[in-house]
């Protein structure tokens, strides 16, 4: 009976292999190498590509590989040697596969649990951590050789430490595929890594560490969700749209351009419509003495988008239009965009505001990203005063702010969003609500 493959959205627990993984060992593991045959006065008989093949062996079958036939017997003395080099080997020449950093980071974001296992020796497995300073990246580090196990118990071991969460193996050997399936765990075959072929058999393959993230994503369960309501509502005789919004800061275009992209990857075909586009020019916009009047009612040309763009969506099934529109920055309209509309697509439709009775009417589903507005204002904070200075946080108290809150009341998202979603946690959103 074929083993039915754990969805990825299930999974709580990732256990990541060390060497091939997360650390490239090749030059540190030959440079140990090397500064200890020059003291024990041997020659190396192994090149640095050709120790990839050892990796994933155990650590006393890879020390009887590299030991020369005539001292074979001392490979015990020669593992002893070479253990010493370990620190400083690590410390000169050790350093993890692009983007691992900040692979993790996010994935700690998203909530997953993070093991990290090896059947390396536990000098190289606490110098590797060590070095590449990724300790405080982990909720739990075992090296097999501490307890004598196989991977397969390691991996049942760590399973049981985290209540036997749904759990994912991430590695570039097939002993880190088959401990997966002996344990009824994901695995992720790494083919960046010195396994050769072997990472090829796992469930799920990546080519860079940061192809994780299009794995482990717990967006992916509420884009789900959003396409099978539109599922539901789509007519087939125009396009659909999706209409994202909330306050400032509440992330509206990394989850507009994130579900579209998730749509596409589902067979639709989805494109972004930007509200930031359609700016008025800045007469316009500050043209009264009220910046809160100014930034609510004034900021955006709503009829152009609307009798330009979404009401020709609502009586064309098919249509393409270009645009100049206002740069912001120079106030000149001079960036040019061309839409093309189908019966099947699904626009998704991001910005403030959406729900005002000018532009909700054109929205065939309502998306309301919610965050406090404590939460609103630490992200512009940190986004906008390395560009604007200390003095947006003032618009951010006297003008943006005020005008969302003006907003919220007119228009509470409880009676006119069809979905709210938490996204206080960007990398983690949690639908609190569905009409």
């Amino acid at each position: 009976m074929q083993k039915q493959i754990i969805h990825p959205a299930n999974v709580n627990l990732l256990i990541f292999d060390l060497d091939g993984t997360i650390l490239v060992s090749t030059r540190p593991t030959f440079e140990a190498i090397k500064k200890a045959f020059v003291k024990l006065n041997l020659r190396v008989e192994v090149t640095e590509k050709e120790i990839e093949r050892y990796f994933g062996v155990s650590s006393d079958d890879f020390y009887k590989e590299i030991t020369p036939r005539e001292r074979r017997s001392s490979w015990r003395e020669i593992r002893s040697e070479v253990r010493k080099e370990y620190d400083s080997s690590l410390h000169d020449f050790g350093y993890a596969f692009p983007g691992v950093m900040e692979t993790l980071d996010v994935l700690k974001r998203r909530g997953y649990r993070l093991a990290l296992y090896s059947n390396s020796s536990t000098h190289w497995f606490n110098s590797a951590i060590m070095s590449l300073r990724i300790r405080e990246h982990f909720d739990y580090c075992e090296c097999l050789q501490e307890n004598n196990l196989t991977k397969a118990q390691m991996v049942q071991k760590i399973k049981s430490r985290f209540g036997n969460l749904e759990a994912a193996v991430i590695g570039d050997r097939i002993h880190d595929v088959e401990a997966a399936r002996e344990n009824n765990a994901l695995s992720v075959g790494v083919l960046y890594g010195y396994g050769g072929e072997e990472p090829k058999q796992g469930d799920f393959t990546i080519r860079t560490f940061s192809d994780l993230l299009g794995i482990f994503d717990r967006r992916l369960p509420v884009f789900e969700k959003v396409l099978l309501e539109v599922k539901k509502r789509k007519r087939n005789d125009r396009a659909f749209i999706i209409g994202v919004t909330g306050i400032d800061a509440s992330g509206k275009t990394k989850f507009a351009e994130a579900l579209a992209k998730f749509a596409n990857s589902r067979g639709y075909n989805a494109q972004l419509i930007c509200l930031d586009d359609f700016h008025n020019p800045r007469e316009i916009r500050y043209s009264g003495e009220d910046q809160v009047e100014n930034y609510y009612q004034k900021s955006f040309d709503i009829a152009t988008i609307t009798q330009r763009l979404l009401i020709p969506i609502h009586k064309n099934g098919r249509f393409s239009i270009k645009l100049t529109l206002l740069n912001l920055y120079t106030n000149k309209y001079e960036v040019n965009k061309e839409y093309y509309v189908d019966e099947g697509m699904i626009m998704v439709f991001e910005g403030v505001f959406l729900f005002r009775r000018e532009l909700s009417p054109y929205l065939d589903y309502r998306i309301f990203l919610e965050i406090p507005f404590e939460e609103s204002k630490r992200r512009v904070a940190a986004r906008d005063i390395p560009i604007y200075g200390e003095e947006i946080l003032e618009r951010c108290d006297g003008k943006y702010l005020p005008a969302q809150r003006r907003y919220l009341e007119e228009y509470p998202p409880l009676q006119t969003a069809d979905m709210i979603i938490n996204n206080f946690n960007w990398e983690y959103p949690a639908i609190k609500y569905i009409h």
